[in-house]
């Protein structure tokens, strides 16, 4: 990878993010994770923080290649699709969305939605990762 140490430093605390969320959720069911407060307010916290990585990211690769500046985090992911780094803008437009709505329309997130990416959307971070190493 050709790009900084912040961006190392960024993807270290993704790493640490999604295994502590992955072992704090094994083998948790959703009847569980429904009625447990503070494990859906730590797995929607830690779900926020993974997509702000992302978005960082995402905004230093822009910066370090003269690309931008961009508006959005939506317009930031999309220049990095521009620039051949990533291949689409799907699942990152869609953890933009959702981190959108935690953190604009808190005040009722749907327990299922947040289980459901805590449980199968994870790999999508690590596609991310995997996207900007091959460069």
């Amino acid at each position: 990878m050709k790009y900084n140490g912040v961006i190392q430093r960024k993807f270290a605390l993704l790493d640490k993010h999604l295994i502590e969320l992955q072992k704090h959720l094994k083998d948790i069911s959703f009847s569980t994770f429904q009625n447990d407060w503070a494990l859906r307010s730590m797995t929607e916290r830690a779900l926020q923080v993974m997509v702000e990585i992302v978005i960082d990211i995402a905004e230093r690769i822009i910066a370090l290649e003269n690309a931008g500046p961009v508006a959005t985090s939506s317009q930031a992911i999309r220049q990095l699709v521009e620039l051949g780094i990533l291949k689409s803008a799907e699942p990152y437009e869609d953890m933009i969305k959702f981190r959108n709505i935690i953190v604009h329309q808190y005040e009722e997130i749907d327990p299922e939605i947040i289980y459901n990416i805590a449980k199968n959307k994870l790999d999508n971070f690590r596609q991310f990762r995997n996207e900007i190493d091959r460069q």
